[in-house]
């Protein structure tokens, strides 16, 4: 089984998130990334050997189907669900050389030739008895709403889109949902971040008093090219009295400041990493 943690988009460097090209969504996966969740597997001889091969149970299942065209594509969805744990709809040409791997297998004798396409209902009623065989449900209309009441509180540790991506894809695979469509993972993530920022903005909006406004709006005003927030990361060029004298009206600038982001970021309910951020 390929989970979350072997993926390579866990792994990778976080990239700024910006809207893609073709939509308002964000734009949280490399297309790559996004085929090696969702793309219809693609098999080595190797792998064939692997995830085409059948328990007791799954050969009991297939042996209580009634035509080879339907056992052929029962062990072919359940390889498939066993590599990525999703459902494919897939055209009968992009799945000829795992099927001729099946027949040669599990059905020596049966010619490619004599495999039909399945119905919709009888596609659906094999994914059903794979869900039973592994014990998993699909992402219904409930998982979808506990699925977004996690998202939210992964949200409060980080709101970076591809850490809640991650950590929601390893959410459904330990309770053994079958993961919802990338397009509904990207909206998932950008309502959670949007609630997230807006929280922090209403907080600080309630917490924030005169005098902290006005030291925030001065570390943005230029004293000879130099901002405040620059100064603030310069030390001392020396012992002298102009400079210690300097670095004591920079400390009675900034404590308030100080005291004032300690109580708030304790109040406010975010993550030692997002503190630091």
């Amino acid at each position: 089984m390929i989970s979350t943690s072997e993926h390579e988009f866990v792994r990778r460097p976080v990239a700024p998130v910006v809207p893609s090209s073709s939509s308002r969504r964000l734009s949280i996966l490399t297309q790559r990334e996004i085929d090696d969740l969702y793309g219809l597997p693609r098999f080595t001889e190797e792998d064939r050997q692997l995830y085409f091969d059948l328990s007791a149970a799954e050969e009991a299942r297939v042996r209580a189907m009634h035509t080879n065209s339907a056992k052929a594509h029962f062990v072919l969805q359940l390889g498939y669900f066993k590599a990525k744990r999703q459902f494919f709809a897939y055209s009968y040409d992009a799945v000829q050389e795992d099927l001729r791997h099946i027949l040669e297998r599990h059905f020596p004798g049966r010619a490619l030739t004599t495999i039909n396409e399945l119905s919709k209902p009888t596609r659906l009623e094999q994914q059903q008895a794979i869900l039973n065989l592994f014990n998993y449900t699909r992402c219904g209309k409930g998982a979808k709403q506990d699925l977004e009441r996690k998202a939210q509180r992964i949200a409060m540790r980080s709101t970076q889109p591809i850490y809640i991506l991650r950590e929601v894809l390893q959410y459904l695979a330990t309770r053994r949902i079958v993961a919802p469509g990338y397009t509904f993972l990207q909206d998932l993530v950008s309502r959670v971040v949007t609630k997230e920022r807006q929280r922090i903005t209403h907080l600080l909006g309630q917490a924030i008093t005169p005098d902290i406004e006005k030291r925030l709006q001065a570390l943005l005003e230029s004293d000879e090219g130099l901002y405040q927030l620059t100064i603030l990361k310069h030390e001392p060029k020396d012992f002298s009295h102009k400079e210690l004298r300097q670095e004591g009206e920079r400390r009675r600038f900034f404590q308030p400041l100080y005291d004032f982001a300690r109580t708030f970021l304790s109040a406010a309910g975010l993550s030692n990493d997002s503190v630091r951020y």
